[in-house]
């Protein structure tokens, strides 16, 4: 009997091991484990939060998108972050709440897109941007096998030289007006809405005299794209998780540690978002 439980333990062993390697080899590079929302804490309030596709193929289905992005603006204080995985991350704590005494538990739960288990640094870092400090801090969560390693990096708000043109076409019932820009190593494409007289944008962009609904690079590597902005008649709550673990490093160093994972990993060249 002891025998037969030994030799069913080793194989349970073994198939897990052969599914991750294969995972790896299919380069996908597995997802970390889920942080829990319940210990989130308030930072700042806001009215309006703004909803991005990122690498869409079809605007109308976030079940395209690589990532489904929230932008909430505050007046100390605005967050950039993946709902995909802010949901999945409630979803998690709920699970775990309702089942206290399991030893196994799932890191990842609902809706993620194209590649649901798939890590990659744009679903798993969260931006927050200090107005008092003119400060943004990018806090990056690691894949699974690297989780020691989950790191924070923090820069002065980069600014990014625009030339804004005539050309105007409407967004989300919005008329906006194009601008571009070249921002560390990629030259990019903006439309921002002249109506919404808030300088920020999806991911480090801002500075335009308009809220920016969709932005791209030249070479369609990359898009951000509003599909829905929410303002509320009374503020909600902008909240963080506990970030003190997560070790302090420099920005150029954490791009080259995310650049080694995907080519290590994924076995193929790797186009940063940010190439300087």
């Amino acid at each position: 009997m002891k025998s037969s439980l030994i030799t069913s333990i080793f194989y349970l062993i073994l198939c897990v091991c052969s599914n991750l390697c294969a995972q790896t080899r299919k380069g996908i590079i597995i997802s970390p484990s889920s942080k829990n929302t319940d210990q989130m804490s308030v930072i700042d309030s806001c009215y309006i939060r703004v909803w991005y596709a990122f690498n869409a193929d079809s605007i109308n289905n976030p079940n395209t998108y690589i990532d489904f992005h929230r932008l909430e603006i505050g007046d100390k204080v605005a967050k950039y972050y993946s709902y995909f995985i802010f949901n999945s991350d409630s979803l998690c704590t709920a699970w775990i709440n309702h089942n206290p005494h399991t030893e196994s538990r799932p890191r990842r739960l609902g809706p993620g897109g194209k590649d649901p288990d798939h890590w990659s640094e744009y679903k798993y870092s969260e931006y927050f941007i200090d107005y008092s400090k003119k400060q943004i801090t990018e806090y990056s969560r690691m894949p699974f096998f690297l989780r020691n390693r989950n790191s924070q990096t923090t820069e002065i708000i980069p600014i990014q030289n625009w030339n804004i043109y005539d050309d105007t076409k409407l967004l989300m019932g919005y008329l906006c007006q194009k601008a571009k820009c070249f921002f560390r190593g990629r030259e990019y494409e903006a439309w921002f809405a002249m109506d919404i007289p808030i300088s920020n944008g999806p991911w480090k962009f801002n500075g335009l005299p308009g809220l920016i609904l969709k932005i791209n690079d030249i070479d369609n590597l990359y898009s951000f794209e509003c599909v829905k902005i929410e303002i509320f008649k009374e503020k909600i709550p902008i909240k963080k998780y506990n970030y003190e673990s997560y070790k302090k490093i420099d920005r150029l160093k954490l791009l080259e540690f995310q650049r080694e994972i995907h080519e290590r990993y994924e076995k193929i060249p790797y186009h940063s978002l940010e190439l300087e």
